[in-house]
C-alpha cells in the first residue's frame, strides 16, 4: 500500500498535463494535511452535487419557459375568443360572421385565425332521434341495418330507463360483451363520449365529430349553419334550405330569420389558430352566450389540439 507522501507524489506526477483536478487535490492534502482519498472523495461528491444543481437549474428554466410560452398562447386565445364574441353580438351588417369565414388578426406579435360555428348547425346526440342518428352514421358509409343498430345503442346510453329500444344495449349486454363501459342512463356530458358507445370505433367516430355536438339543446338542425357532415344527414327537401343561397348565412341568425334576435343561451364553436414563434398553436373553444353585459358568455369547453 503507498503512504501518503507517495500517493500525493502519484498523483502529481499523473495529474500532470490535462488533470488539473489531480493537482487540486494534492494540493489541498499537503496544505490541509488530511489524507489524500478523503481529499480526493470529497471533491468528487462536491462535483456531483454541482453537476446535478447545473442540471436541475437547466430542466426548471426549460419548464418555466414552456409555461411561460403556454400563459402567452393562452392569452392570445383568450383574446381571440373575446374578439369574437364581441363580433357576435354586433349586429352592424359589415361584421356579421358567416359560414366557414376566417378572420385574421394580429395579437401579441402573433398570427391569430379565428372560425366560428353555430352549435344549431350540428347534431344534438342528447336530443337527435334514433331516425336522424341512423341518417348521420348512413351518410358516413355504413348500412342501413349497421347504423339503425348503432343509433339504437347511443339512444340506449342516454335514457334513464333499463328498457331498450329494439337493437340497443344497456348494462346487461356491455357486461356480456366483456365491455369496461356502461351506459351512462342520462346526457352526454361530451361528443368524446360517444367512443364508449358499443360497436362505436375510432374510424366511425372521426367521421361524424364534426356532425355532433352535447350543446345545442335542439332537436333540430338549423341547416343554414350546419356543417358539410351535419347537412349531409338532412333529408334533402331541408338540405336544400342550408345550399339555396351561393353565400353561407351570416351571424348571428339562428333559428329565425330575425337577425336581431337575442344570443343568450346559444352555444357557439370557436377555432383559433396562432402562429407564433415558428409554431402553431390550435385551440377550440366553446361558449354560451348570456344576456349579462358584465359577463357575455361562459365557457363550456376549452381544448387544446
Amino acid at each position: 500500500m503507498l503512504r501518503e507522501p507517495k500517493l500525493i507524489a502519484v498523483v502529481r506526477r499523473y495529474g500532470r498535463g490535462d488533470s488539473h483536478f489531480g493537482r487540486q487535490a494534492a494540493a489541498i492534502a499537503e496544505a490541509t494535511n488530511l489524507p489524500l482519498l478523503t481529499v480526493l472523495w470529497v471533491l468528487g461528491l462536491l462535483t456531483t452535487v454541482s453537476l446535478s444543481l447545473l442540471w436541475d437549474s437547466n430542466v426548471s428554466y426549460r419548464l418555466s419557459r414552456n409555461d411561460c410560452d403556454a400563459a402567452i398562447l393562452n392569452a392570445i386565445a383568450d383574446g381571440a375568443v373575446d374578439y369574437a364574441v364581441s363580433d357576435l353580438f354586433d349586429q352592424q351588417s359589415d361584421r356579421l360572421w358567416r359560414q366557414d369565414e376566417v378572420h385574421l388578426l394580429k395579437l401579441a406579435g402573433a398570427k391569430v385565425r379565428i372560425m366560428v360555428q353555430d352549435e344549431l348547425g350540428k347534431i344534438d346526440i342528447n336530443q337527435a332521434d334514433p331516425a336522424l342518428l341512423s341518417s348521420l352514421l348512413r351518410s358516413t358509409g355504413l348500412d342501413a341495418d349497421a347504423a339503425a343498430d348503432l343509433a339504437d345503442k347511443i339512444a340506449d346510453w342516454r335514457t334513464t330507463t333499463e328498457l331498450k329500444h329494439l337493437n340497443g344495449a344497456k348494462e346487461f349486454d356491455y357486461r356480456a360483451a366483456n365491455s369496461s363501459s356502461r351506459p351512462r342512463n342520462g346526457p352526454f356530458q361530451s361528443v368524446d363520449e360517444l367512443l364508449l358507445v358499443m360497436d362505436m370505433t375510432p374510424a366511425l367516430f372521426r367521421r361524424i365529430e364534426p356532425a355532433v355536438t352535447v350543446y345545442s339543446g335542439s332537436q333540430f338542425v338549423d341547416p343554414r349553419h350546419a356543417t358539410p357532415e351535419a347537412l349531409a344527414a338532412l333529408p334533402e327537401v331541408i338540405r336544400k334550405q342550408g345550399t339555396a343561397s351561393e353565400a353561407p348565412p351570416a351571424f348571428p341568425i339562428g333559428g329565425n330569420d330575425n337577425q336581431t334576435s337575442s344570443l343568450s343561451g346559444r352555444a357557439f364553436t370557436i377555432r383559433i389558430a396562432i402562429e407564433k414563434s415558428d409554431q402553431v398553436a390550435r385551440y377550440q373553444v366553446v361558449v354560451r352566450m348570456t344576456d349579462n353585459p358584465a359577463r357575455p358568455y361562459f365557457l363550456l369547453s376549452w381544448k387544446r389540439a
